[in-house]
């Protein structure tokens, strides 16, 4: 059975709430790592900035995608 493909919106709309988890981890990350006064974000960092964001924060996540996307088609009219 074939895939369906996406459009290129649909593709840069993925990438985008990709984006947005990352930018979530990351940001934690390097709190967890400021906190220890660190100069690298180590892979345990990572593992805690997760668990924490998942026990934590996982319930603004959906805001946070729906402003990006708002954001994002926003940006893309302009351009239009």
């Amino acid at each position: 059975m074939e895939k369906i493909k996406l459009t290129h919106e649909s593709r840069c709309l993925v990438i985008l709430i990709g984006g947005v988890l990352e930018g979530c981890i990351e940001k934690r990350s390097r709190s967890i790592a400021d906190s220890r006064s660190a100069d690298k974000i180590l892979p345990e960092d990572i593992d805690k900035a997760l668990s924490e964001f998942l026990k934590e924060e996982l319930s603004n996540l959906p805001h946070l995608i729906e402003q990006a996307i708002v954001n994002y088609r926003r940006q893309t009219t302009k351009a239009a």
